[in-house]
């Protein structure tokens, strides 16, 4: 094979760039998913050292690769108007509690993620409020839950005493079963208790009084309480199990309904 003149140069033609960004696109349509899972996957701690202006562009391009594989997904669960919604609790801008170096947005932005990936995995059809490090305000997360067959937001709990725990999701009296199940999943996984009605709390009689994501028709999971040491531990060892049991229950709430 020959090659044209100054062959080394061919790279500033309009012709070989345009041929390049298209390649480019179309690998990323082709490999969105294996990228999402393998961020997924990353240690939180090593997502952490990457360079704040590199982060940017590394939201952007997961972004990007989010919505490709939303595009490209067939779902066959259900009918293509029907997703679930999950969503992290605060937001990039609003830590929530705080123990040490840990704070409640980042662990159940990590949380969501993670759920996200199995429900992926099962060509389930869901939306987030964000993805990798992004975590929108609840606003965003009001809007997605009232188009959702499901809307699960994620949210740790925090009290004076370090000796609190337990697991517990808020929600409207028609969601009860529902609301019992995500708490066992997770209760289950973490060797934690079930706090309330066997892991249900109705908003009526929740401590934080009426919720705008339960008002939107959605269910609140705590994750147990940064505030214990040992029940944050637990969490951090095991979230990706009990993301996986979360998405379970989803799933199998999806396929009845």
């Amino acid at each position: 094979m020959k090659l044209i003149d100054n062959w080394k140069q061919a790279w500033k033609l309009k012709s070989v760039q345009v041929g390049a960004l298209s390649a480019f696109f179309y690998a990323l349509i082709l490999f969105s998913e294996q990228f999402l899972n393998i961020w997924n996957v990353i240690p939180q701690e090593l997502k952490n050292k990457v360079p704040e202006n590199i982060a940017e562009w590394v939201g952007i391009f997961i972004g990007v690769a989010t919505v490709l594989a939303r595009l490209k997904k067939q779902p066959e669960l259900h009918d293509v108007n029907q997703f679930v919604t999950i969503t992290a609790g605060h937001s990039n801008a609003d830590p929530g509690a705080v123990s040490g170096k840990y704070k409640e947005a980042e662990l159940v932005r990590q949380f969501r993620n993670a759920v996200a990936h199995y429900l992926a995995a099962a060509g389930l059809s869901y939306k987030t409020d964000g993805a990798g490090t992004i975590n929108l305000p609840l606003t965003n997360a009001i809007a997605l839950a009232k188009g959702a067959s499901i809307a699960i937001e994620f949210h740790m709990n925090a009290a004076a005493s370090k000796q609190a725990n337990g697991i517990e999701t808020i929600a409207l009296p028609k969601d009860k079963i529902l609301a019992q199940k995500l708490s066992k999943a997770v209760a289950n996984v973490f060797g934690s208790r079930l706090r309330g009605q066997d892991g249900w709390i109705d908003q009526s009689e929740s401590a934080r009084g009426k919720l705008g994501f339960i008002n939107a028709g959605g269910l609140i999971v705590e994750l147990g309480f940064i505030s214990n040491e040992d029940e944050l531990a637990r969490f951090n060892a095991r979230y990706w199990l009990a993301a996986k049991a979360v998405a379970k229950v989803l799933i199998d709430y999806e396929k009845r309904n």
